[in-house]
């Protein structure tokens, strides 16, 4: 968040501050990624003092943010829309892992845990029972080789049901030991949608309506 900030000024695109004693830059984000998670997919809503061209504004921060940060997308949309935040009903991850038995049962493990009513989950010294059918929206084998697989997860996002991947990775090697311990070694959270079903409709694509919508009203 340090970082965005800085590259903005570093770019110079003047940002909108709060009133009171501590003004702040009004730039909203959306749910944090959990330690040690990557992300292809986070988004940023920003109020500019001066609009410029999108094309121009995601020029002028690509020039300045540090390796292994990059801007792809930007538009503007009207006012006083929901947070980021609230929105947030799904989320999509790519996890890899390491098997100790072949990767080719994890297929009906997988359909396993999903059949359980419920899971315990246990973070940070804290316990909750979750739904499995509302945490786990949907996870599957993309590819497998060896000992070897990329995972891919929809899990709910918000207080209630939200469950972490690295949780039930965690939760899967304990209720099936014959996998010979599943380790980890990388996770990314590819996606963040405002529904759980298909079709997904991601952040981008949900505010690009609103844009479309508010302009009909205008007309």
């Amino acid at each position: 968040m340090r970082v965005l900030e800085r590259s903005f000024r570093r770019a110079k695109i003047g940002i909108e501050m709060s009133g009171g004693f501590n003004p702040r830059p009004k730039i909203s984000y959306g749910p944090a990624l959990p330690v040690g998670v990557g992300s292809r997919s986070e988004y940023l809503m920003v109020d500019i003092k001066d609009p410029i061209p999108e094309s121009q504004l995601i020029e002028k921060l690509s020039c300045v943010l540090p390796e292994g940060l990059s801007v792809y997308r930007a538009k503007y949309i009207p006012r006083k829309q929901s947070s980021i935040m609230s929105l947030v009903q799904s989320a999509a991850y790519r996890v890899e892992v390491e098997v100790g038995d072949n990767t080719i049962a994890l297929e009906p493990l997988i359909d396993r845990l999903r059949n359980e009513e419920r899971l315990l989950v246990k973070h940070k010294r804290k316990e909750k029972w979750v739904e499995t059918n509302q945490s786990i929206l949907d996870w599957c084998v993309e590819e497998a080789a060896g000992m070897t697989a990329g995972l891919y997860m929809l899990l709910a996002a918000g207080e209630k049901n939200s469950i972490r991947p690295d949780v039930i990775i965690d939760r899967l090697s304990e209720m099936f030991p014959q996998t010979g311990g599943i380790e980890i070694t990388g996770i990314y959270r590819i996606g963040q949608y405002v529904n759980w079903s298909i079709p997904l409709i991601d952040i981008y694509n949900f505010y690009e309506s609103v844009k479309i919508r508010s302009e009909r009203d205008k007309s």
